[in-house]
């Protein structure tokens, strides 16, 4: 399996007339073809070779998806590079790409997408890529400054930090072709599809997509999340991957939909609930075109699960013959769980995939064994926390909390370490409540926590208009009512009301996946509260 995913830029030649298709910020389409990426590859291999970087070198790559981002990767992979794939908010000042390159052993950083602006004051191992040929000194490490890595893995990526510590992840190449193959054959892709990829190519997923493409010989389109809902309906993907924000702005535009205007979904729900799905599939499709065309027309699968996914959406676009569904992985294992066209059910992460051995421990959290997973464990950061997460007998475990239903379907029911604890020793899983919250509030968010620690529930309620009185009143019927029908202990005592708006990336109240960062929430939100 290695030498597959290492020879990745060789397999560009066996689809040469497939794309990869880029829209950037600017809204303007790029497209170049496998026979071009093959070259473009080439060519910035010898380069890279010419200044000195070698087999095992440390490469940081830093920017916005863009084409050159994608030229690097497979470049540092066919040469056997390990790539280290940075995200840094806004333009980082020289000083920064300077300590980056000292704080990961960096032989080179390549900088794509005009991250800087220019080349002028960066350190001597830095270079732009726009700029060629490339003029950069390789920084010189002696035996013993670098980690030493297992000889399987490739690239180290970063997770998110939800949990407030950042993990450096070492993927491997074997356990990543077995994601691959896995996707694969699960999802039937082939020549014809195109995949869909929005997050940026720092998040792993979205790299693991494009070498998904690769492998298949399908093309693959790239488009800036600021421009994904004015370009799909032309741009036209098969197979869309996304957290829930993707969809729930069609569910919010149906839900808010008013007589006749309505009148199509609900026919479509009638049938859904009254004869097989089968049979009025493509009708029910014809009647929700009006919402879910915005997806474009040749969409035949999408997914979600990077964070908890209402069951009113999923249901909501099932309905209208869309073809949404739950699924469930990590970067540690790769994917854990699916839920795929005629095995499905909402609500759940789907079924184990092949392959994938899941238990539940005592306290509920999921316990994963898998004979490839693709991280090998943490480097740089997170390295505290393995042992927690990489057990001593082969099996991973993420902090997630989990049930088994009928069917063998799992049904995600929050983070371990988001539990809260009473005084009295009730134990409360505030992600339950949240969903319970934002399926009967007009909240787009909720967060549930205890900020004083001592088991009092505060609800963080997050509005479209944070000025909006009905709104405001809504959130506190929803919460009265809620309220009427838990103990004690679940009851929420008090209701923060806070505009959507503030909910950004760039703020960090957001994470790259576009999930609360609970962390942040507690250390930027509930400070000012208490102000």
């Amino acid at each position: 399996m290695s030498a597959d995913l290492t020879g990745l830029p060789e397999r560009l030649a066996a689809a040469p007339d497939r794309t990869i298709r880029l829209v950037g910020l600017d809204g303007r389409l790029h497209t170049r073809t496998f026979a071009e990426l093959r070259d473009d590859v080439a060519a910035l291999t010898g380069e890279l070779r010419e200044r000195g970087v070698a087999e095992g070198d440390f490469v940081g790559v830093l920017g916005p998806n863009c084409y050159d981002w994608i030229v690097v990767d497979l470049a540092l992979l066919g040469m056997g590079c390990v790539s280290v794939a940075l995200a840094v908010q806004g333009r980082p000042e020289p000083e920064e790409l300077a300590e980056l390159v000292e704080r990961y052993r960096l032989t080179a950083l390549l900088v794509v997408g005009r991250a800087v602006p220019s080349s002028e004051g960066l350190p001597p191992a830095a270079a732009l890529l726009e700029e060629r040929p490339l003029r950069f000194t390789p920084r010189e490490w002696g035996p013993g400054d670098r980690p030493e890595l297992p000889a399987d893995v490739f690239t180290v990526a970063f997770s998110s930090g939800t949990s407030g510590s950042r993990k450096g992840l070492m993927l491997t190449r074997s356990g990543v072709m077995n994601t691959i193959t896995t996707s694969r054959e699960a999802w039937e892709v082939t020549g014809d599809d195109d995949i869909l990829i929005v997050m940026p190519f720092s998040n792993f997923q979205q790299r693991y997509l494009m070498y998904l493409a690769i492998v298949s010989g399908c093309s693959a389109t790239v488009v800036a999340p600021e421009r994904m809902f004015q370009q799909l309906k032309k741009l036209e993907p098969t197979i869309v991957l996304g957290p829930p924000s993707f969809y729930e702005i069609v569910a919010n535009r149906v839900d808010a939909a008013e007589g006749k205007e309505k009148l199509p979904y609900q026919v479509a729900a009638l049938l859904h609930a009254a004869l097989p799905e089968g049979l009025t599939r493509s009708l029910r499709a014809r009647l929700g075109h009006r919402w879910t065309g915005m997806y474009g027309s040749r969409v035949r699968l999408m997914f979600t699960g990077s964070a908890p996914v209402p069951p009113h959406v999923v249901r909501l676009f099932q309905q209208l013959g869309a073809p949404l569904f739950e699924v469930y992985g990590s970067t540690e294992v790769g994917w854990i769980a699916f839920n795929l066209p005629g095995r499905h059910r909402t609500g759940t992460a789907g079924r184990p995939v092949a392959g994938i051995e899941v238990t539940l421990a005592d306290d509920g959290e999921v316990v994963v064994r898998s004979p490839h997973p693709q991280a090998a464990g943490y480097v740089f950061d997170g390295v505290e926390t393995r042992p927690s997460v990489f057990l001593p007998d082969g099996s991973i475990t993420g902090g997630d909390l989990g049930v088994f239903e009928k069917g063998g379907f799992l049904r995600l029911a929050g983070r371990k370490k988001n539990v809260i604890i009473t005084r009295s020793g009730v134990k409360i899983n505030p992600e339950e409540l949240e969903l319970e919250l934002e399926k009967s509030s007009p909240a787009t968010r909720v967060l549930v926590a205890s900020p004083a620690g001592d088991g009092l529930l505060t609800c963080v309620a997050w509005l479209e208009d944070g000025d909006s009185p009905e709104l405001a009143a809504g959130v506190e019927a929803a919460v009265a009512e809620f309220n009427r029908t838990r103990d004690a202990a679940h009851r929420i005592a008090e209701v923060v009301l806070r505009p959507n708006k503030e909910l950004t990336v760039e703020n960090g109240l957001l994470t790259r996946n576009f999930k609360l960062d609970r962390t942040a929430v507690m250390r930027e939100v509930f400070a000012e509260v208490a102000r």
